[in-house]
């Protein structure tokens, strides 16, 4: 578990959920990055392809928060269902419901009441009927096991600090065969000792983000297989709480990525 400037685990959930409750009630962008351009779903950013976000109302755009596309090599075919965890104000559980028609389902799963509250209001916009929404905890879902086919999660992980258990979460809920496409942020090397007391730095993504290989050994010590990763191309802004000098620090060491892996077959 990853150092924290909290006193425990449920401080940190709640500076995490006050942080993106205030930004989405008070119509900011909710994105990691707290100037609103990091992973800001638009043509600004290379997170989706243009023609994925036609036909989207703007404000779902501008109010999602991304790191890349989860769903760019999931190979969702229709009556799957898929699980996205931290769905925050749903673009990927949309995006998702719309490709595993007819007869598929999916589950967005968020602790955050206001980013739930609006993706059902895009939700009922686009008229999707199978679509369920959760509130809940990546560590403890209620859903049975093995009733899942894809899970998706797009830059929510790492502000879990026990990814473990979210991950250890993940492979009971898949069916045997079932996957795990991950968009998130990895920190390839130590953070600057600041940023490690900066509480904002949690919920911008930051200071909760493992190494690569980190994330590699925890999927493989869960029992997931054919782990694949690849890095997203994009154009970041930084925290604007982050100097020069730690910006500086940090140019290449903090990146995003895609993971993809697989729960054996029965």
């Amino acid at each position: 578990m990853a150092d924290m400037p909290f006193k425990s685990e449920e401080d940190l959930r709640s500076c995490v959920q006050r942080y993106y409750q205030e930004a989405i009630l008070n119509a900011a962008t909710v994105c990691c990055c707290e100037d609103g351009k990091q992973g800001q779903a638009s043509s600004q950013c290379d997170c989706y392809a243009p023609e994925q976000l036609n036909n989207l109302p703007a404000e779902l755009l501008t109010s999602s928060c991304c790191c890349g596309d989860p769903l760019k090599r999931a190979e969702l075919r229709p009556g799957e269902t898929v699980l996205d965890l931290g769905c925050g104000t749903g673009l990927d559980v949309l995006l998702a419901a719309q490709r595993v028609l007819p007869g598929g389902h999916v589950y967005g799963l968020d602790m955050n009441e206001a980013a739930l509250e609006r993706a059902e209001h895009y939700r009922r916009l686009l008229g999707l009927e199978n679509v369920q929404l959760l509130k809940g905890l990546m560590e403890e879902v209620p859903l049975p096991s093995e009733s899942i086919d894809l899970i998706i999660s797009n830059c929510a992980i790492n502000l879990v600090p026990d990814k473990e258990r979210v991950l250890r979460e993940a492979y009971r809920l898949l069916k045997a065969g079932g996957r795990l496409s991950l968009a998130d942020m990895v920190l390839e090397g130590e953070l600057p000792v600041r940023l490690r007391e900066e509480p904002r730095a949690w919920a911008a993504c930051l200071a909760g983000a493992i190494s690569l290989a980190t994330y590699r050994e925890l999927l493989a010590s869960v029992g997931f297989h054919d782990i694949v990763t690849e890095p997203v191309s994009a154009n970041w802004s930084w925290p604007s709480f982050i100097s020069e000098e730690e910006r500086h620090l940090l140019e290449g060491h903090w990146l995003a990525i895609l993971i993809r892996a697989r729960k054996p077959s029965a």
